[in-house]
């Protein structure tokens, strides 16, 4: 199949990864290390399976959904609701968290914390290039990706698979989000990575 590249297809695609990984490594950590597992937002939050551990894992399998169909060319509209749907939530929860001075987004694995100042203008302008590339596919005038339900990329499922044990490993050995936890979370961010390219890009590159 010769497929015509969108010029906002990758950047908007890498952006719809990003958003989503905090929530497959939420899940992990939960699964993994409960009790560094802690997380919240807004008004939402939990520790292992207390609070709303439902909501990471449906966001994950909503994300998965995203990319799946996105490689399909199926449903072409209930993929464009959903993506918009997901960068308009997210850009709307960052110009609230612009509202309430006080709110910064903490990443404790890494011991970083960001105002929401400084995610206004990328999610603002992503929500604008996810729109735009909708609009694209809309007016017919590029090809999109058309690939069979059943098809999936092998090699990274494989290698996401092989992931589990080593962060399984890592996350035992590690206390508190010393160095060994880092590696742990941080396999499973490739893992992430990698199940997305296997749901969207079920193809082998030449």
């Amino acid at each position: 199949m010769n497929i015509i590249k969108l010029p906002l297809r990758v950047p908007v695609l890498v952006w719809n990864v990003l958003t989503t990984t905090f929530f497959w490594t939420t899940t992990m950590r939960m699964l993994l290390k409960p009790e560094i597992s802690g997380w919240g937002i807004f008004n939402f939050g939990g520790e292992g399976l207390k609070g709303d551990y439902w909501l990471p894992p449906l966001i994950v399998f909503l994300a998965l959904l995203v990319f799946y169909l996105e490689g399909r060319g199926k449903f072409r509209t209930i993929y464009h609701i959903m993506i918009i749907s997901w960068n308009l939530l997210i850009t709307g929860a960052v110009v609230y968290g612009n509202f309430h001075s006080s709110t910064q987004v903490s990443f404790d694995t890494w011991g970083v914390n960001i105002s929401f100042i400084w995610l206004l203008v990328p999610f603002i302008l992503f929500l604008i290039l996810t729109v735009a590339l909708v609009v694209q596919e809309k007016n017919g005038k590029h090809l999109i990706p058309c690939y069979e339900w059943s098809k999936i990329n092998w090699k990274p499922l494989v290698i996401a698979i092989l992931l589990f044990p080593v962060a399984l490993l890592f996350f035992r050995l590690g206390e508190g989000f010393n160095w060994l936890i880092k590696i742990a979370v941080g396999a499973t961010i490739i893992q992430w990575i990698l199940l997305t390219e296997v749901l969207g890009r079920p193809y082998k590159k030449k």
